[in-house]
C-alpha cells in the first residue's frame, strides 16, 4: 500500500493578553468548520476565556460566540482582575 498523506485541521489560539500562552486542538478528520465549532467549548473547559466583544446584531453576536472569533485569554491571565 502506498503512503497516503492525511491533512488534519489544527485549531490554534494565542492569549491576547500575554501573547506567550497558546493552545492547539487537532480536528483529525473533521471539516475545518466542524473542528472550529468543537474547539470553542473544549478551550473553555480547559480554562480559557473567550471575549467575543459587543455586536449590535444578535445573529452576529451568536455567530462570533459559536465560531470563537474575538479575543482569547489563557487561564493564568483569566485570574487577573482586569479582565
Amino acid at each position: 500500500m502506498p503512503l497516503t498523506l492525511r491533512e488534519a485541521t489544527h485549531v490554534h489560539v494565542v492569549c491576547d493578553s500575554c501573547r506567550s500562552a497558546s493552545a492547539e486542538l487537532c480536528g483529525k478528520r473533521e471539516l475545518p468548520v466542524t473542528a472550529r465549532a468543537q474547539a470553542v467549548p473544549r478551550f473553555k473547559a480547559a480554562g480559557w476565556h473567550h471575549d467575543p466583544g459587543t455586536h449590535a446584531r444578535t445573529r452576529t453576536a451568536d455567530q462570533v460566540e459559536r465560531e470563537g472569533a474575538g479575543r482569547w485569554y489563557c487561564p493564568a491571565c483569566c485570574k487577573q482582575k482586569h479582565l
